[in-house]
């Protein structure tokens, strides 16, 4: 993953994607939805926090992190068959997001959570569901640009086989192939 993620585009991904998967609900949104009116069934995303991957090096100079994420599964109290609806609904979230790259150049989310959540004392007459999952991500941008030489030739050779001397033993790479 060489690329410098840009959160905001992996936001709008994530919220695009949970759209047109979902399209009969009235809300997808992340920090500016509005709680008061909110209309539902809702969907809420949070960017929870990022933790320094010590063990994932990228080796491109970038920090790799891991992102937690919560997409927060908000019905009524009124709607029909409650219990089982919010379940189904936060259920196939999961699926949705499980191992989705989000046309990002992110590693596959892994989902670490599919449970009840009372993330906000403001939804206490809400039945609200979160599903959390886990995505590495590296930030910043990587030293490799694409700059510099582009070989035109490819020499393949095998040990020990190969080093001065052992020209005849090389095989080029087909260019077109």
């Amino acid at each position: 993953m060489a690329d410098n993620i840009d959160l905001d585009q992996l936001h709008d991904a994530i919220l695009t994607r949970i759209r047109e998967q979902f399209p009969d609900l009235q809300t997808v949104e992340d920090y500016g939805a509005d709680r008061k009116d909110l209309l539902m069934p809702a969907v809420l995303l949070e960017l929870v926090d990022m933790e320094a991957d010590p063990d994932s090096d990228p080796g491109t100079e970038q920090l790799a992190v891991v992102t937690k994420w919560a997409a927060r599964v908000v019905f009524s109290f009124r709607q029909e068959n409650l219990k089982r609806e919010i379940r189904k609904l936060a259920g196939a979230l999961g699926v949705l997001v499980h191992d989705n790259r989000w046309g990002q150049s992110v590693n596959p989310a892994k989902v670490t959570v599919i449970g009840p959540d009372a993330f906000d004392p403001a939804f206490d007459n809400f039945e609200v569901w979160a599903v959390e999952w886990d995505q590495q991500v590296d930030l910043g941008a990587s030293v490799w640009t694409g700059e510099g030489v582009t070989p035109e030739r490819v020499m393949v050779g095998y040990s020990p086989d190969t080093g001065p001397g052992q020209d005849g033993a090389y095989t080029e790479l087909d260019s077109t192939a």
